[in-house]
């Protein structure tokens, strides 16, 4: 299709326009504006620049970054300059060649490569060179591209490809690509496309670099060609009559059939192209006259041709398009860069960009007024001063007088306890503060005046402006990464009790796990539950519980646990789901609003889990019923409950939420009259969780006209503390506000369907039973809740001491000796002359000061406004009385009497957040273990509080549980346990769920079944391993995000954020018997998050290998992988293997030492390196292995061999010799495994040593 109709260099068009048909008609008179594009508009120019150099030199490469909001230019005088954001505005500029010009760039993670036709400079975006590649074999180099995480692929003018390792910066491989050498690089998933100045393209093996197929594409020349998805397209120069003409039609070729099928005409001389990479089928095609059009690769019809002129009257020379296909950039001869932007709001060169480094600003100094005397001169940076050279601030010696730090106030409590004998006070020490710890001095820290410069400093330490200097043991723990395996946590854990690690993200449930692990009742039901779900929290709690209950001291890792709570929808729906890409939103995370959140999630997914579990065990009871009782008779099947793994999902519909109390709806309106029908939906919904959480309530809404009651009941697992807005001041004790929050009543309008409008209704809840354990949330995310909170415990502190000052008075006016007056009615001695600085005693004009409230008192600590026993007791009418019990009540029988429920609670567990500063925020647990859990782990004594922060465990008196200072110190969520509990609920043994049936309900995921290779051989049931007995094991991993580490002022790298590794295969070989040294188990673990490296060379993980939909491998789930191991774990089977420690700690699966036998640690001697599993293999069993990449059946074989070895040399009693001559080889080799036939040589000659 010819367009002539347009001359991109006149400002009008004449007599040819385009209609909405797109038929071409001739307009009879008059011209038409000319506009910047036809069709849709879909794109427009919004930005034209004049590039660094540009009045010289035309732009040779444009690349947008696909790390960074990043645009990269490379001119023809060698200069590379980047622009920041759709803004365009300049980040860095730096020359990489003096001459010669820039023929392509790429962006990498570290930084840029950009390309010369003699030299490759690797450059940090920052500006600052790495290295400076050149060499004989870079002649006319005209392209590359990255084909692995750290090789390139170089092409240019001349016979040779040249693969590029730009980590090490060497040459690794010459590739033979003929005469007519290479100008473009395209990357598939499929194939290297390589194509000459001739019009041939060569599609190349991606692994093996030989050439697999040739396309021929025109006669002329090739200009352009790209591909996307399945699709190849070129534009080019044909031969026509003897000479070089443009081609206007674009072939297309499909990769599917290696041929070309039907080519595509443009109205433009194409010369650049690019596919748009969000629209599969669409292709932005520029001319060399300035014209850019879109074109529709597989449309069917003839589309509405969508055209561009760009702004410039030179020819452009290079093109590219964002990742985010949002924005396009064109760079011309002129030295220009022409910015296209689509419509999309917000747009953006990446849909997911990391942050850019820019320069830190200046500081400047802080202004000083003239007449202000009383700003510190120290804010001010001094110039380096030699001794002998005095300041024009110095101050004679006559003009100075010695001054000592003023004595710190003592607190008023302890002034009236004081007793006085002579001149010398004597008073009990409170022990809240620490030896020579003074205070800071508030009020000049509040002053106005310098309130700016003292922040200043403060602020850049990253300290808090709390003069509380905040226990060790409550502070954030942050460890480094890099040795974590050397960690001593001794120093943190003195007690037999184990906490859980802090380096995963969403790691701020651990404290609310560590709570439900000591309930008993949880634990126990937790240890016997076992489902046919993949991601099952409850699963995971149990395997999350065995591992605590067996790991003395030793901190555990939830990384299981945490991978299933990430594919829960409704965690990701109510916020519980935190991004680790995004650490500043992660800093403004309210941590008391999001806990709670997440326990009021726990218990009702816990809840539905197990019920689900339940009726699915009851369908499969009834269909197997049903199967026995059928004519046929009874089928035996070999593997039991067919539906493992299954991809069921909890019924999200019961999730309910009235007035910040989740409920579970048990029952009908009371109206209905279905009371039978009632109380069999209540017993069929009933789980282990709301047997143990669950209150009935009965909520009652009433219409104040005409007295209508409608009832409905409901089931409350958890409680939301509710306090009053005004309650400031007014006493009130906890009892009264859980009986308020518990039984609310409120007045609001409502529906009433007899009045048939809205009336004023009375809404009351009542409660009909009372839970075995209490949850409580405790709100105090907002400064009301704090505020209540604070006042409640200033009056009952007040209360005391007006009790212990009326005891003081009454003692002495009877004429009892022993304390003095209070400092209320006492007048100093002095008067008004008296200059001594806090003095306690009132002075003449001053108002008698009121206690001051400090939460440091030692009567804040001894008298608390959270009770740790409570007894609730619930009447008749669903109205319920608490009150607070003392140690004396606790020893009284219990007494029901007319009451229809009455229950003791214990605090068991308390959530607090921790504030050490802005940056610095934690959760911590009190928790009250049990005597049970004493015994358990061989230590004596009855129940004990202990305070968990992470992997840090601290036994706490019980005062400091139950003491809040809510400047730093703030509750969030509450446990109490019924002190009565049935014994039904923590049965003494719990029988274990994991049986030899978990090998026969594998199955493979994977479409094709796995079927063309099974790469094992199943266990027969006469054949499953026994006590004592070895397996050989080797796992594989891949890693889910990249490392980060900074480099340190002393040139060492510090890990600041660890790789997350995840388990890929796992593979356990035969120790023993006929079939010895076959495996068992060779799983591929399915994973639904995304893959950052696959770690091939070291994993033998392919792409693709993981994913369902296109893996031939055997792939599983992980839990039903992890079943497996546990049950060998459980039976005491002894494992082999190298490096099994890292292999158990990523499969987050707890191994006792004495089933571990690692061969790294076995041919090791003190103080020397671990040694590599290749390197045994060929020292001591003439084997190579791992040649090409690794294999996890080969590594578990060669381990179990090596073990065998061990056992022979342990027997002829030449370890030892063995080890010393293994380390003499090893550091004469430098460690590295020989080719073949020195390897043969030299192992033949060390066998016969030894």
């Amino acid at each position: 299709m010819e367009f002539n109709g347009m001359n991109p260099y006149d400002t009008v068009i004449v007599d040819t326009v385009y209609d909405e048909n797109n038929q071409i008609y001739e307009d009879p008179g008059g011209s038409y504006p000319l506009p910047d594009h036809f069709g849709d508009g879909e794109y427009s120019e919004t930005q034209t620049i004049l590039v660094d150099g540009g009045e010289r030199f035309g732009v040779s490469s444009v690349v947008f970054d696909h790390q960074e909001e990043l645009l990269w230019m490379g001119n023809q005088g060698g200069h590379v300059t980047s622009y920041y954001s759709p803004a365009v505005q300049k980040y860095t500029s730096f020359q990489v060649h003096p001459t010669e010009e820039v023929r392509d760039i790429h962006t990498f993670e570290e930084g840029i490569l950009a390309l010369t036709p003699s030299s490759l400079r690797c450059q940090m975006r920052r500006g600052i060179p790495i290295y400076t590649h050149t060499s004989a074999n870079l002649l006319e180099m005209q392209c590359f591209i990255q084909i692995s995480p750290t090789n390139i692929l170089m092409g240019g003018h001349q016979p040779h490809l040249i693969n590029f390792d730009f980590n090490t910066g060497q040459e690794t491989q010459l590739l033979q690509v003929g005469d007519n050498g290479c100008a473009i690089l395209r990357l598939h998933n499929r194939f290297i496309c390589a194509g000459d100045p001739f019009g041939n393209i060569t599609l190349l093996d991606p692994i093996t670099l030989q050439a697999e197929h040739h396309l021929e594409t025109y006669s002329g020349s090739l200009s352009d060609f790209d591909i996307h998805g399945n699709l190849l397209v070129t534009c080019g120069f044909s031969q026509r009559q003897g000479n070089l003409t443009v081609d206007r039609f674009l072939m297309v070729y499909d990769f599917r059939m290696m041929r070309a099928v039907s080519p595509i005409p443009v109205v433009v001389d194409p010369l650049l192209l690019k596919f748009l990479p969000s629209f599969s089928s669409r292709v932005a095609v520029v001319s060399s006259l300035g014209q850019m059009q879109l074109v529709d690769t597989v449309a069917l019809s003839e589309t509405e041709l969508c055209l561009y002129q760009i702004n410039t009257a030179n020819s452009p020379l290079t093109m590219d398009v964002s990742p985010s296909c949002q924005y396009i950039s064109i760079g011309d001869a002129g030295g220009h860069i022409h910015l296209f932007s689509s419509s999309a709001p917000n747009a953006s060169f990446n849909s997911f960009s990391r942050d850019t480094e820019f320069a830190d600003p200046v500081e400047t100094l802080p202004s000083i007024g003239f007449d202000d005397y009383e700003v510190p001169l120290s804010t001010i940076p001094m110039p380096f001063i030699p001794s002998d050279t005095k300041l024009a601030s110095y101050w004679p010696e006559e003009y100075l007088k010695k001054v000592y730090w003023p004595t710190p106030s003592i607190d008023p409590e302890i002034l009236k306890s004081m007793k006085i004998q002579g001149t010398i006070g004597y008073a009990p020490n409170p022990m809240i503060t620490k030896r020579n710890q003074v205070p800071y001095n508030m009020d000049k820290r509040n002053n106005p005046k310098t309130k700016n410069y003292s922040n200043g400093d403060s602020s850049n330490r990253g300290g808090s402006q709390d003069p509380v200097a905040i226990p060790k043991r409550y502070r954030k723990l942050e460890l480094k990464h890099s040795n974590k395996d050397d960690i001593d946590f001794e120093p943190y854990n003195k007690t037999m009790f184990c906490g859980l690690e802090a380096n995963l993200p969403n790691n701020y449930c651990n404290v609310m796990l560590e709570i439900l692990y000591f309930l008993e009742p949880i634990r126990c039901m937790a240890l016997g539950h076992l489902c046919s779900k993949e991601f099952c929290l409850c699963c995971e709690l149990s395997f999350l519980f065995n591992m605590l209950d067996n790991s003395q001291k030793v901190p555990c890792q939830a990384s299981n646990f945490l991978r299933a709570f990430r594919t829960v929808p409704e965690a990701s729906a109510l916020g519980l789901i935190l991004s680790d890409q995004n650490p500043e939103s992660k800093k403004k995370t309210n941590l008391i609003r999001l806990i709670q959140s997440w326990n009021r999630f726990i218990l009702h997914q816990l809840h539905f889990e197990t019920l689900e579990t339940r009726k699915r065990k009851l369908s499969e009871m009834e269909r197997r019923r049903n199967a026995s009782e059928s004519p046929r008779g009874r089928v035996n099947y070999a593997s039991r409950n067919g539906d493992f793994p299954s991809g069921e999902h909890g019924n999200d519909e019961w999730y309910r939420h009235y007035r910040g109390k989740s409920q579970v709806t048990t029952a009908e309106d009371d109206s209905s009259g279905a009371a039978g029908l009632e109380g069999a939906n209540d017993k069929d919904d009933e789980t282990e969780v709301s047997r143990l959480f669950g209150m009935k309530q009965l909520q009652i809404n009433r219409c104040l006209r005409c007295n209508t009651d409608i009832n409905k009941e409901s089931t409350l697992l958890l409680c939301n503390l509710v306090y009053l807005k005004d309650g400031a001041g007014k006493e009130q004790s906890f009892g009264q506000v859980l009986s308020k929050s518990l039984c609310p009543e409120q007045t609001t309008p409502a529906w009433c369907d007899k009045c048939n409008k809205f009336r004023p209704t009375l809404q009351l809840k009542r409660l009909e039973s009372l839970p075995h354990i209490l949850a409580l949330n405790c709100g105090m995310d907002n400064q009301n809740d704090k505020d209540f909170w604070q006042s409640q415990m200033d009056v009952l502190v007040g209360n005391v001491t007006k009790q212990t000052d009326n005891a003081t008075n009454n003692s002495g006016s009877n004429g009892e000796s022993g304390k003095p007056a209070t400092t209320q009615t006492k007048l100093c001695r002095y008067g008004e002359h008296c200059n001594r600085t806090n003095c306690r005693f009132r002075h003449p004009g001053q108002e008698i000061e009121k206690p001051v409230s400090s939460n440091s008192s030692q009567l804040y600590y001894t008298h608390p406004w959270l009770p740790t026993h409570i007894q609730i007791d619930l009447d008749n009418t669903g109205n319920v009385e608490i009150r607070k019990l003392m140690d004396s009540d606790l020893e009284k029988p219990h007494e029901v009497g007319e009451l229809k429920q009455s229950v003791r609670y214990d605090l068991m567990g308390v959530v607090c957040h921790i504030t050490e500063s802005e940056e610095k925020k934690n959760l911590v647990a009190f928790v009250n273990v049990g005597k049970k859990y004493h015994e358990r782990v061989g230590s004596s004594g009855d129940s004990q509080w202990y305070l968990f922060n992470n992997f840090s465990v601290t036994h706490v008196p019980e005062q400091e549980v139950t003491w809040f200072n809510l400047e730093w110190k703030v509750p969030c969520v509450l446990y109490w346990i019924n002190r009565d509990l049935p014994t039904q609920f923590c049965p003494t043994t719990i029988p274990n769920p994991i049986t030899a049936d978990v090998f026969g309900e594998d199955k493979c995921i994977a479409r094709d079944r796995g079927r063309k290779r099974i790469t094992f051989m199943p266990l027969g049931f006469d054949e499953m391993p026994k006590k004592g007995e070895l397996v050989a094991m080797d796992a594989e991993f891949v890693t889910l995000n990249q490392e980060e580490a900074e480099l340190r002022s002393d040139g060492k790298l510090s890990t600041i954020k660890p790789s997350h590794m995840s388990v890929a295969r796992v593979t356990c070989v035969r120790g023993q018997g006929m079939l010895e040294g076959t495996p068992f188990i060779d799983d591929y673990i399915s994973t639904q998050e995304q893959v950052y490296d696959y770690l091939t060379k070291f994993s033998g993980i392919q792409p693709g290998d993981l994913d369902a939909n296109f893996s031939s491998k055997h792939l599983t789930t992980l839990k039903s992988t992890y079943l497996k191991l546990r049950f060998l774990v459980d039976i005491g089977v002894k494992f082999v293997g190298h490096g099994l420690k890292n292999d158990f700690r990523v499969i987050n699966i707890l191994v006792p030492p004495e089933q571990i036998i690692d061969t790294v640690l076995l041919f090791h001697l003190p103080h020397q390196r671990m040694i590599s599993l290749r390197f045994l293999a060929w020292h001591f069993l003439g084997v190579k292995i791992q040649s090409v990449t690794h294999d996890s059946i080969e590594d578990a074989r060669t381990a179990l061999q090596l073990y065998y070895h061990y056992l022979k040399l342990e027997e002829q009693g030449i370890v030892q010799k063995s080890l010393e001559k293994l380390y003499e080889v090893g550091k004469s080799m430098k460690w590295t495994v020989p080719d073949d036939t020195e390897s043969t040589l030299q192992w033949e000659a060390s066998d016969e040593e030894v």
